[in-house]
């Protein structure tokens, strides 16, 4: 099987043997229905490239949601995605920590810092979340930020012109994240170092990332941060916080006491930053307890495609 990388339209025309005006207008609907990728070097050069179903052409389909096509998409997601994802160990996601909480000595790594990756970034969009506009629409609301989802780069760029997003500026991307923090949203980006294009912030009730550890006991799939949620129970006053914010269900009432489960504890901070009594606190884990983080975008591609057994054609 041929690997087919970004292409301009001369290039798919000449590949495909079909007439380079026609097949324009083809790729460029569909890229406008979210079917494929579509990134605009210049009024000139247009790049087409395959999108995968997550993240892509579900997420792309947050404007066309209705009573009819959302079964469809769930029915699909559990006997295809879901069921695929059995038996794998490679995940796409990663969690990234609240930052503030953060306070040992040890350098915090720039993937693990929602400001690093707002801060190289220029162009910046905010998105519905497609999980929990899913859940609305079929009456099983969820009380959380909806408009959480943020694309930067080629990604806002298309997202933007496609209709799917409002754009933002770099203040407000960072006003923007803040809220979901507040909300008990979990920050979550691709498992990979380098530039991102995504932060979804996702909650545990419908978010499709976390359900891999909340309803479909495939946690490896979710890479955790590289902190766990300590709690010093000479100060806990069983107040239940930590409990209510933790998507994972990682934390329990022990004595009245909280106490946290580490293997579960996906490290988001989300009950530290809320703690009345200051008794949470994010601890760094040890070097063998780390989860891999890929070199970039295309490392974990050619991960994850591995990981499926079959014959992997990007080599």
């Amino acid at each position: 099987m041929e690997h087919c990388p970004p292409s301009i339209i001369s290039i798919i025309a000449e590949r495909t043997e079909q007439d380079g005006q026609k097949l324009g207008q083809t790729l460029y609907d569909m890229s406008k229905r979210g079917l494929i990728l579509r990134f605009i070097a210049s009024e000139e050069v247009i790049y087409y490239f395959l999108a995968p179903w997550v993240v892509g052409i579900w997420e792309f389909q947050v404007n066309r949601l209705n009573k009819e096509n959302i079964p469809l998409y769930e029915k699909f997601h559990q006997e295809g995605i879901v069921a695929s994802a059995r038996g794998k160990t490679v995940g796409g996601f990663r969690v990234i920590p609240v930052e503030q909480e953060i306070t040992d000595d040890k350098e915090i790594q720039p993937y693990e810092q929602v400001s690093t990756i707002i801060e190289a970034n220029t162009k910046f969009a905010v998105a519905g979340c497609i999980c929990r506009k899913e859940s609305e629409i079929m009456g099983d609301k969820c009380d959380k930020l909806l408009e959480a989802c943020m694309t930067f780069g080629f990604a806002a760029d298309y997202y933007i012109e496609n209709g799917m997003a409002r754009e933002i500026s770099k203040e407000e991307a960072k006003q923007v994240l803040l809220k979901p923090e507040e909300d008990g949203l979990v920050h979550c980006s691709s498992n990979h170092q380098g530039e991102k294009i995504f932060i979804c912030n996702c909650c545990g009730c419908h978010c499709k990332a976390l359900a891999y550890i909340t309803k479909h006991d495939m946690p490896g799939l979710i890479a955790q941060s590289d902190y766990y949620a300590s709690v010093d129970a000479d100060t806990c006053e069983g107040c239940e916080t930590c409990t209510d914010r933790c998507q994972v269900d990682a934390i329990e009432m022990i004595d009245k006491i909280a106490a946290v489960t580490v293997e579960s504890c996906i490290g988001c901070g989300l009950c530290v930053s809320t703690c009345p009594t200051g008794s949470m606190s994010m601890v760094h884990k040890k070097p063998d307890a780390l989860y891999h983080i890929f070199a970039d975008d295309n490392d974990l591609m050619q991960a994850r495609a591995k990981d499926t057994g079959k014959a992997f054609p990007f080599e």
